[in-house]
């Protein structure tokens, strides 16, 4: 009987796994790339719309808010919805805001209803996503898959750095959104050509949805979605000010770009090599979290100390391994609340999208206030925070290492 389990468990190894994989970085990017790109081109919308700085972070603040608003409850919606029918409305839901954005914008306050739909697209995706991987993936494979699904957010980040030179300053900044609406457009249909019509995540799940979360889930999930919260706070402060304040440690403009761009690609690669090493035994629970976000939180004094060397060092250490802890944690909480990976995933999200709001706001006010010195250092105690809280998950982690309980 544990036999035919383990052999039904390796069924999807090869190419289902691998086009699950593809959709769910995919259906990610779609998600996260209106917002990414409003930042990325935000000298080209602040010209054509009369867009301030303060307006700029109030749209994107707007992002995170909805995402984390609405990241609980969707979790839920996403059980009931099922793969086939949610990850289109996802990725519609993206394609409505680029479209949006492209063309209805006669106004910056537009951005804040177009990123509202964005942020909702977000909320949904990743409950989706994740469910999608479960179900299709190998468990031999599953830590790396998470990788790689994740590694879409920087990815987006450093496309919509790209767009800048490519399209933006050659055909405009609506028509950077209006081709990569068309890029979600072109996915729809092989969403609903590829993906699982007999799902076993939507059988599981929605016996599970119609259920309470096991009690003893629920300190473990709370847990987690501290620490992401933490941890999505520090991090997306050294995406933030990364290069204004290299330039205050003596990077010229053009290095402190440079710099970014290398750190960008270690959080990109930083993600699935922890998934693969997690596959393979090495790590792959909230501890290994926890020692990623102390090893950033290292790399952030450096930065606190401004001499360029240490600073460009410890930026690379921040993005690689203080930032590059999201896939494993994904991995981590669908693992232990398998049936419930849907509703699970809504809620520790919901912690990472409340860090990813609030960090840089509060943080703008101290680098602004009192210098980069202080606002790293600051930086670095939120993340060795986040280690502490990661450390309290995986106590909790090892204690349902069963499986949850039923409710």
């Amino acid at each position: 009987m544990r036999q035919a389990a383990v052999e039904f468990d390796r069924k999807p190894a090869r190419r289902p796994g691998q086009r699950a994989t593809a959709i769910a970085a995919l259906t990610t990017v779609v998600a996260v790339l209106p917002v990414f790109l409003v930042g990325g081109l935000a000298v080209q919308l602040e010209q054509d719309l009369g867009m301030t700085a303060s307006a700029l972070g109030v749209a994107v603040a707007t992002f995170w808010a909805v995402s984390a608003l609405l990241s609980a409850p969707a979790g839920y919606v996403a059980s009931g919805l099922g793969l086939r029918r949610g990850v289109p409305l996802a990725v519609g839901l993206g394609f409505i805001a680029l479209a949006g954005i492209a063309f209805v914008t006669p106004h910056w306050a537009w951005l804040i209803v177009w990123l509202s739909l964005a942020g909702a697209a977000n909320a949904l995706v990743h409950p989706l996503s994740n469910g999608l991987i479960v179900d299709q993936v190998a468990v031999r494979n599953r830590a790396f898959s998470f990788g790689l699904k994740q590694a879409a957010i920087p990815t987006a980040t450093l496309t919509a750095g790209l767009s800048v030179p490519v399209f933006a300053l050659t055909v405009g900044w609506s028509w950077t959104f209006a081709l990569a609406a068309l890029l979600a457009t072109c996915l729809i249909p092989v969403l609903l050509r590829s993906l699982p019509r007999d799902s076993n995540v939507r059988r599981r799940s929605g016996k599970a949805s119609r259920e309470p979360l096991p009690r003893r889930l629920k300190p473990f999930l709370f847990a987690t979605a501290a620490a992401s919260a933490l941890g999505a706070g520090q991090a997306n402060v050294v995406g933030a000010f990364t290069v204004a304040m290299a330039v205050q440690a003596g990077f010229d403009a053009a290095g402190a770009g440079l710099l970014l761009g290398a750190a960008s690609v270690a959080g990109i690669l930083a993600r699935p090599l922890v998934g693969i090493a997690a596959d393979r035994g090495i790590g792959g629970s909230m501890a290994t979290v926890a020692l990623m976000m102390g090893a950033g939180s290292l790399g952030l004094l450096g930065m606190a100390s401004g001499f360029p060397i240490a600073y460009g060092a410890g930026a690379v250490v921040a993005f690689g391994l203080g930032w590059g802890w999201n896939g494993l944690a994904h991995y981590v909480v669908s693992r232990t609340a398998h049936p419930f990976t849907l509703q699970a995933t809504g809620i520790t999200q919901s912690g990472t999208y409340i860090g990813g709001t609030l960090g840089p706001l509060l943080f703008g006010i101290v680098f602004s206030q009192f210098g980069p010195a202080v606002g790293w250092t600051l930086a670095a105690a939120v993340a060795a925070t986040g280690a502490g809280a990661s450390l309290i998950a995986f106590r909790l982690e090892k204690g349902l290492r069963g499986g949850p309980a039923p409710a």
